[in-house]
């Protein structure tokens, strides 16, 4: 809650302070002033005015004047009786809707000596404006997926299970356990002396 409110103090400062930067004010002649024998359409060329902004009309007081005209009076420096004057010397105009404006000297042949200015008067700069707290709140609460939980179902997912085990069969095996061919019968050996012992014998007791 405390982060949403000072998200939404943030943007309406923001909001303030790039309306202030974008509103801008013309010293009209610059260093110059309002005066005659001077090229006012060469000093508005390289100038973008937008509603919103001001322009200061410096000349000396009860001197000489500020009128607004239309195009038609601008042209033939005329001052309609209806036209709206301005004689304090330093004359702040703002600027409040889009579209042409025309301004004159009304006093002697001012006008015809160069002391007029036309400009165009765009529609207001669009101001910074930061998308709103809600927004940015959302972004910044909006819980992120724990790596913790993708590792825990790669933990839990079950290995394929290994291939049965078999007991080698190993031919030394077989050897062993296959019997052996039985021993050929045993034949006693019968020695020369054996034969010939009974004979002498039977020879002895006859």
């Amino acid at each position: 809650m405390a982060l949403s409110r000072a998200l939404i103090l943030v943007a309406l400062t923001a909001t303030i302070f790039s309306t202030v930067a974008v509103a801008k004010d013309f010293v009209v002649g610059d260093d110059n002033g309002w005066t005659t024998w001077f090229d006012y359409k060469a000093w508005a060329a390289n100038k973008v005015f937008r509603v919103g902004d001001t322009l200061t009309f410096k000349y000396p007081a009860w001197k000489d004047n500020v009128i607004r005209v239309n195009g038609t009076d601008f042209v033939k420096c005329s001052v309609p009786s209806t036209a709206q004057v301005w004689s304090s010397g330093h004359d702040t105009i703002v600027l409040t809707s889009s579209g042409r404006r025309w301004y004159i000297s009304g006093v002697g042949d001012h006008c015809k000596s160069g002391q007029k200015l036309v400009i165009i008067v765009l529609p207001p700069e669009a101001a910074w404006s930061p998308s709103p707290s809600p927004v940015l709140g959302e972004v910044a609460l909006t819980p992120t997926p724990a790596p913790a939980a993708v590792l825990a179902e790669v933990a839990l997912t079950p290995a394929p299970a290994p291939a049965p085990w078999t007991a080698p069969v190993t031919v030394s095996a077989e050897v062993v356990l296959t019997p052996a061919p039985a021993p050929a019968p045993w034949t006693a050996t019968v020695s020369h002396f054996g034969r010939w012992k009974p004979k002498k014998l039977f020879k002895i007791f006859q």
